[in-house]
C-alpha cells in the first residue's frame, strides 16, 4: 500500500470513529432550571448541527506529514420529553438521529415554576442504538434566568463518562457544556449553542461544538 492510498485509509477509517463517538452521546441542550411541575408533561422537538472530534493524524500515522483531521458537520434530529413526578423532580427522555437513547431525572434544587432564578442537579443514561456495547452517564446541572415568563437564558454544565460495557476499556470524558436562550410562554423555541472536550485513551483531547434550534410543547 502506498503512502496516499494508506492516508486515506487512515481518514477514512477516523471519520468513521468520529462520527461513531459524536453520535453516541446526546449533547443537545434546551433545559432550563425549572421542572414542569406535578403531572404535567412536555415534548420537546430540534435540530442541530454537530461537529465531529478534532482527530490527529499522528496519532495514528507518525510518517504522515500531514497531521491534523479536519471537522466533520452533521444535522443531527433529536425528539424528547419531560414529566412532572414531583412538583420538584421530572422524568427526562432524549432520542435523536444518531441512534442515541437517554433517559434520566432532573431535580429543582431553587425556585419554582415561577421564579426569576432556577437551579437543578440531573442524571442521566444513555445507549448508543439500544442493543449496543457502548453507554455513558451523564450528570448535569441546570441554571436559567427568567427576567419574563416569555423570555429566559440557561447555562448548564455537563459531565460524562462513555464506556463500552463489556469490552473493559478505558472510556471517553466530555465535558462542557449548554447556554442557550428561549422565548415564549406556555410553548417555548430556542437557541442552544454547546461546547465539550472529549479526552480518552490513545488519542489527544478533541473538541465538539455544536449549534441548534428547537421547540418545547406543553401538553
Amino acid at each position: 500500500m502506498n503512502l496516499s492510498t494508506k492516508n486515506f485509509s487512515i481518514y477514512i477509517a477516523i471519520a468513521i470513529i468520529a462520527l461513531f463517538i459524536s453520535g453516541c452521546a446526546s449533547l443537545t441542550g434546551f433545559q432550563d432550571g425549572r421542572a414542569v411541575g406535578e403531572g404535567n408533561g412536555e415534548i420537546s422537538a430540534s435540530l442541530s448541527l454537530s461537529q465531529s472530534p478534532d482527530f490527529k493524524i499522528d496519532d495514528f500515522d507518525s510518517d504522515s506529514s500531514d497531521n491534523s483531521f479536519p471537522n466533520l458537520y452533521f444535522p443531527n434530529l433529536e425528539a424528547g420529553g419531560k414529566y412532572g413526578i414531583t412538583n420538584k423532580l421530572d422524568f427526562i427522555f432524549k432520542v435523536n438521529s444518531t441512534f442515541n437513547l437517554n433517559a434520566g431525572v432532573k431535580y429543582q434544587l431553587i425556585g419554582d415554576q415561577e421564579s426569576l432564578f432556577a437551579f437543578g442537579v440531573g442524571a442521566e443514561a444513555g445507549t448508543f442504538a439500544i442493543i449496543s456495547q457502548l453507554w455513558n452517564i451523564q450528570i448535569p446541572l441546570y441554571a436559567s434566568l427568567h427576567p419574563t415568563e416569555k423570555f429566559g437564558v440557561y447555562f448548564s454544565p455537563r459531565y460524562i463518562y462513555q464506556f463500552n460495557a463489556f469490552a473493559g476499556i478505558k472510556g471517553w470524558n466530555y465535558l462542557g457544556g449548554n447556554f442557550g436562550i428561549l422565548f415564549g410562554n406556555k410553548h417555548k423555541f430556542g437557541l442552544d449553542i454547546s461546547y465539550y472536550k472529549v479526552n480518552t485513551s490513545g488519542l489527544v483531547s478533541s473538541n465538539l461544538l455544536s449549534f441548534g434550534f428547537g421547540g418545547r410543547f406543553s401538553l
